[in-house]
């Protein structure tokens, strides 16, 4: 859900800004809290808001990180782009976050994309160096360059039912709460994509008092085709809505997904609300869940899920808390990026991000977390 100036090769800009005070530690099931740094709203890159980080990936070889922004080429977000991050990370926290480069994400026709054309939610790194991203509007599914060139559309390869347009009444995604997740599994073999609500013909959005039926999609990657083919498609419940907003909207959905095999992955769940008149104000709930999609029905054959006489036939993706940010943070933006990050004393670490969707009651704020029990094997 959207709540809510390119840079020359090889220009570097610094967000000098201090590590957020006061950052609560302690441990969670074997992973190390420590600590977070706060990016305002405020900061921009030559004019253009630093914002809108929907999806984040670590590159290894280059030892710098990628994120994607979900601007929409309007006045207030800026052109739709990536940026090359380098974050000094150590057992302390995190100490810096710089801006190395910003690129914007060309069209087809070498051109920044229009007004509302894309709305860029996730990314990965491909075994062949490029970015391969998702969007919840025009084509769900593209392949770019590290720097922002276009590659590829591959719109063909999600079934016709799972369309982002919203013209069918009842079939394809709501508008606004479609493609969100967007992970490669550490040996490259298969991409997992996840909605971050229920497709019309499969059930509700998640509501106070019921959870929403969202399908998570496994590809074989690369296919023979040199192309993701679909081999799988699994039922995730996404909780009910746990906080309520007298204000407004209250909901909760899927907004990242990251493969630690080829079988579990950790799925965000972020849940928003308004907390004031309008619809410029939010307070936001993050858990994150250890799925298990290995004892998962199956269900790439069903076309809708509302439509079956014995729901009781299928058996969703299991899954166990992992982390819950309000027990260790005041204030949990809304996250939408999480990635493994450089081994620090030699082990694991997972970096989170947060959309500051360009709201000044809001900023991009980095969480990071240390493995120290093994948990991400």
């Amino acid at each position: 859900m959207n709540y809510k100036k390119i840079l020359s090769f090889g220009m570097i800009i610094s967000a000098l800004l201090s590590p957020s005070a006061g950052a609560k530690t302690g441990e969670i099931t074997g992973l190390s809290f420590l600590g977070e740094y706060k990016v305002p709203t405020s900061f921009a890159v030559e004019g253009i808001p630093f914002g809108g980080l929907s999806a984040i990936r670590w590159h290894d070889a280059e030892q710098r990180f990628y994120a994607i922004s979900d601007s929409r080429n309007t006045e207030k977000e800026g052109k739709p782009r990536v940026y090359a991050l380098k974050i000094d990370l150590s057992a302390a926290g995190i100490n810096n976050v710089t801006v190395e480069n910003q690129y914007a994400l060309l069209d087809a026709n070498g051109e920044i994309f229009k007004k509302g054309s894309v709305d860029a939610e996730g990314m990965v790194i491909t075994p062949d160096n490029q970015l391969l991203w998702s969007s919840e509007t025009g084509s769900p599914l593209r392949v770019s360059t590290l720097g922002g060139k276009f590659i590829a559309d591959l719109a063909a390869v999600l079934p016709e039912a799972m369309s982002l347009t919203g013209e069918n009444e009842h079939e394809g995604f709501r508008n606004g709460i479609s493609w969100e997740g967007l992970t490669l599994t550490p040996d490259k073999k298969f991409l997992f994509m996840a909605g971050e609500g229920a497709l019309k013909q499969d059930g509700p959005l998640a509501s106070p008092i019921n959870s929403s039926p969202v399908r998570i999609l496994k590809f074989r990657y690369p296919s023979d085709e040199t192309k993701p083919k679909l081999e799988s498609v699994y039922l995730y419940n996404v909780d009910p809505v746990s906080h309520i907003s007298r204000f407004g909207i209250n909901d909760n959905g899927i907004s990242e997904i990251l493969a630690l095999n080829d079988n579990q992955l950790l799925v965000i769940e972020r849940s928003g609300r308004n907390v004031s008149e309008g619809y410029n104000d939010w307070d936001f709930s993050i858990k994150v869940w250890l799925a298990d999609t290995s004892t998962g029905t199956n269900i790439k054959d069903i076309p809708s899920l509302s439509a079956l006489t014995n729901k009781g036939l299928i058996q969703p993706v299991t899954k166990k808390l992992l982390i819950d940010f309000s027990t260790l943070t005041d204030a949990p933006d809304c996250i939408e990026g999480v990635t493994f990050g450089p081994l620090i004393d030699g082990k694991k670490t997972l970096l989170f991000v947060s959309d500051n969707n360009f709201q000044p009651h809001q900023s991009t704020k980095f969480y990071l977390f240390q493995d120290q029990q093994g948990v991400l094997k």
